[in-house]
């Protein structure tokens, strides 16, 4: 009887130890010099990860298809389809194993780490890297080493440079169509950095390819097929120089504003968003977005006044109404190193809840669509009230100028909307919604890195309450100052 009973015991304690080695856990993600937690578990052999909050930390979009139980994963240009129960999954048209199944568990989907994240680490634009002992998944921005791309007019002909951290083999083609070809052995270019460099002025397409053997090629379709170039590696700092000497090389050189940020990142110009005739969103107990926003920024403005690292300029420091135009009027005059629109989200849903940071691009998905759409109405109602004079859809000057907005900063803005989103992440009660991208009216017209921050969901009773509370306005206040001194460190030329 005393050995059923010990036996009896033994399972039990088999079991119980099994639940435990099973059970959801957390590992750290490395990033911008700070450590995140993500759901995990153990199965005896591998860690499992969450694929959604991983991917609220590097990047993309996870989306469910409910025929065929499948989830794909979404990056740039590229997309992952997992099979719920199965190791095999494809990368765009390509079926790959990744040895251990993909696990559907409280409504998320795992996958292994250590044999999907080789994978990831091909697509997105930081360098992935797994230690199983120390349960770290590592994410470093700073290991590219093709960083930079500059292209120049000039009296006789066209200057292209490509920024290298160290000299490496390279092969230089053109190509039907006016392509020019740069291809870098062992090249790991900076997607972001070097798109953000298209000039519509010097060319129809810009394009980055990397591939599998660790060959980088950057593609650059220019106005017409050069004749005569020549090209060189040249020294401090490192870059491959390409010259167009043709002195009947057309380009469009129509004139564009100079303007910009310059070399220091000392001027910080902060947009309390909507204000004066403009309420923005209403909470359900009456809170105004227009004055807790204004909250907000006012403790920003008071932040980085005390620390005088920085000049602060406000769009507005009262209720007043404030217009698109004079909101990027007031930064570009007063050249602008970082703009930041401060706002509260809502949702005809109201249990919605969560923070958000965007950065000027296209949306992606239906929640960033959800909130342009929600944040340009208060522009559209504005410029449908007032009468219209010459705007960028007539001048095509000013089309180029938007489109160069639109790219230029691009990285730069992605960067600090992610060291905004890390702070946020330490100090913030609300849930994380992480980093997107949307076609915002208020930053399409300031040509400088930007952010527009929506702070929390007025439309819900919580968070309503929250965005009234001093100590949350702190936190958020604090979260973004701390983000603004990072940026400064990184980008500041000495």
């Amino acid at each position: 009887m005393k050995s059923r009973r010990c036996i009896y015991l033994i399972l039990l304690l088999i079991l119980l130890l099994s639940v435990t080695a099973s059970g959801t856990d957390k590992i750290k993600v490395s990033i911008a010099g700070g450590y995140n937690e993500i759901s995990a578990f153990w199965d005896g052999a591998v860690y499992f990860v969450s694929l959604s909050e991983l991917a609220e930390i590097v990047g993309g979009r996870v989306g469910w298809e409910t025929v065929g139980h499948t989830v794909l994963y979404q990056d740039a240009g590229f997309r992952f389809d997992f099979l719920l129960d199965s190791p095999f999954f494809t990368l765009n048209d390509t079926t790959y194993n990744m040895t251990y199944a993909a696990v559907l568990r409280d409504g998320q989907l795992f996958v292994p780490v250590s044999t999907l994240l080789p994978f990831l680490d091909r697509v997105t634009q930081q360098k992935l890297t797994w230690s199983r002992h120390e349960r770290t998944i590592r994410v470093d921005s700073e290991y590219f080493n093709v960083n930079d791309l500059s292209i120049q007019s000039k009296a006789n002909g066209l200057l292209i440079e490509l920024f290298l951290s160290t000299a490496l083999a390279y092969e230089i083609f053109v190509t039907e169509g006016n392509w020019v070809n740069i291809s870098i052995r062992d090249g790991l270019i900076n997607r972001n950095r070097i798109l953000s460099r298209k000039d519509p002025r010097l060319m129809y397409e810009l394009k980055v390819h990397q591939v599998e053997n660790n060959t980088g090629q950057v593609s650059i379709r220019l106005r017409q097929k050069p004749e005569k170039w020549h090209h060189k590696i040249v020294h401090d700092p490192t870059r491959i120089q390409i010259s167009i000497t043709d002195v009947d090389f057309e380009l469009d050189t129509s004139p564009v504003p100079s303007v910009g940020p310059d070399d220091k990142i000392d001027v910080i110009v902060v947009d309390a968003g909507h204000g004066g005739d403009d309420y923005g969103a209403i909470g359900p107990d009456g809170t105004r977005e227009k004055d807790v926003v204004l909250d907000i920024a006012k403790r920003l403005a008071a932040l980085i006044r005390k620390d005088k690292k920085f000049k602060v300029i406000m769009t507005r420091d009262r209720n007043e109404t404030v217009s698109l135009e004079k909101r990027a009027e007031i930064a570009n005059n007063a050249g602008a190193d970082l703009f930041i629109s401060i706002h509260a989200n809502a949702s005809p849903k109201s249990r919605v809840r969560g923070w958000n940071v965007f950065f000027l691009a296209p949306a992606l998905n239906d929640s960033a669509r959800a909130v342009q759409q929600l944040e340009n109405s208060y522009f559209l109602r504005e410029s449908n009230e007032a009468p219209r004079s010459s705007d960028s859809f007539d001048d095509p000057i000013l089309s180029i100028l938007n489109e160069m907005i639109m790219t230029e900063f691009q990285a730069e803005s992605n960067d600090f909307a992610l060291m905004v989103d890390r702070e946020f992440r330490r100090r913030l009660e609300t849930p994380a919604r992480g980093v997107d991208q949307a076609g915002f009216f208020v930053l399409n017209k300031v040509f400088t890195p930007s952010v527009l921050i929506e702070s929390a969901f007025i439309s819900n009773k919580a968070e309503e309450k929250l965005l009234k509370s001093k100590d949350y306005q702190e936190d958020v206040a604090k979260g973004i100052y701390e983000a603004i001194k990072r940026f400064k460190g990184k980008y500041e030329e000495d």
